[in-house]
């Protein structure tokens, strides 16, 4: 559907490209990490919250909301959900050569710039959450 590239090893920022299309990505905020995704022009076209308390949350792509929900009790595994039709499954490492797995039964019924935000912002959270693990380990090991 297209590439995702990221800019540098643990950039907040990437490059999404699909034929003809290209989208700025980032992510801003300390405690609240909001993404967002801009067009050449500057213009923001997607943009995802995260839930306060628990994991997922609400994603905006030109116009349209939709939601990114855990599919997964043990896992960084999301479903990017249109209300309750499931477009598609990212499994995310936050990590390797490809951090994100992507499952789509159709790709005709999804925007390959929307897919493209959602495995950034799924990557983002597995990040984020591999490092609180991480510093709760050292936490209570210290």
């Amino acid at each position: 559907m297209g590439t995702l590239r990221l800019e540098g090893v643990f950039s907040q920022r990437a490059i999404a490209e699909a034929g003809t299309r290209a989208w700025g990505l980032g992510r801003r905020g300390v405690f609240k990490r909001i993404a967002e995704a801009t067009d050449p022009a500057g213009t923001v076209v997607g943009e995802f919250e995260p839930r306060a308390v628990r994991r997922g949350g609400t994603l905006r792509w030109e116009g349209r909301e939709l939601m990114l929900r855990p599919a997964s009790a043990w896992r960084e595994r999301y479903a990017l959900a249109d209300g309750e039709r499931e477009l598609a499954l990212l499994d995310g490492k936050g990590w390797g050569k490809r951090p994100v797995s992507v499952t789509v039964d159709d790709a005709a019924t999804i925007e390959p710039g929307l897919l493209l935000f959602a495995a950034f912002v799924v990557r983002g959270l597995a990040e984020d959450a591999g490092s609180t693990v991480a510093a709760t380990s050292s936490a209570t090991m210290g």
